[in-house]
């Protein structure tokens, strides 16, 4: 009996000694390896792409719930027609992205719209993704910012619905009035002349 409980106990013994053995290989498995001085280098260029800066947090200051008015000319020497909308802003993945969604009535329509804007660290561009119930198109646009006049200019080509082979120039200003007013103002290039399409005025709720 004596014998046995021995045995048991060396065997114990024995297994632990195994197990202690192979732990210094099995952590070194997991333990990742050693980068190369252009591997580390890739990683910092990325860690920097990916961290949000001033442009992001001046993205950021439109954050909030909004009252729009939109004036939109179908003819440029006739009035304008005008509608009213909210508006309202929240920033998506830590800062890195503005998502906007506006809702309304244009041209006696109810108008539900949703814009991704963001800044592009690789690129030094604003980038501006625009979805609407007035069409199947997704409209890509990219930008700068000018401190100076406090103003965003976006710029795209589109289809012309009227002629799909055809490319409109199309330019958008959005001026930060202040911290409670923007206004967006919307200009097409057609026959070789920029005409002012649509102005959309926004307050901020209080």
């Amino acid at each position: 009996m004596l014998h046995t409980r021995r045995s048991v106990v060396r065997l114990v013994v024995l297994a632990c000694l195994a197990v202690l053995a192979a732990a210094p290989a099995a952590l070194a498995q997991d333990r990742p390896p050693a980068m190369s001085k252009e591997q580390m280098a890739m990683m910092e260029a990325m860690e920097k792409a990916a961290t949000p800066g001033e442009n992001h947090k001046l993205l950021a200051s439109m954050v909030g719930d909004w009252t729009f008015v939109n004036r939109m000319w179908m003819d440029p020497a006739a009035p304008p027609t005008e509608s009213n909308g909210t508006a309202s802003y929240t920033t998506i993945m830590d800062g890195r992205f503005l998502v906007g969604h506006y809702q309304g009535s244009m041209m006696g329509m109810q108008f539900d719209g949703r814009g991704v804007t963001g800044y592009d660290n690789i690129t030094k561009q604003f980038q501006s993704v625009w979805v609407d119930n007035f069409g199947t198109m997704i409209m890509f646009m990219t930008g700068t910012y000018d401190p100076s006049a406090k103003a965003f200019t976006y710029r795209a080509e589109i289809p012309d619905p009227v002629a799909p082979a055809t490319r409109v120039k199309v330019r958008e200003v959005i001026r930060l009035d202040s911290p409670d007013k923007q206004t967006m103002e919307w200009y097409e290039t057609r026959g070789g002349k920029e005409i002012k399409t649509m102005e959309i005025v926004s307050t901020r709720k209080k």
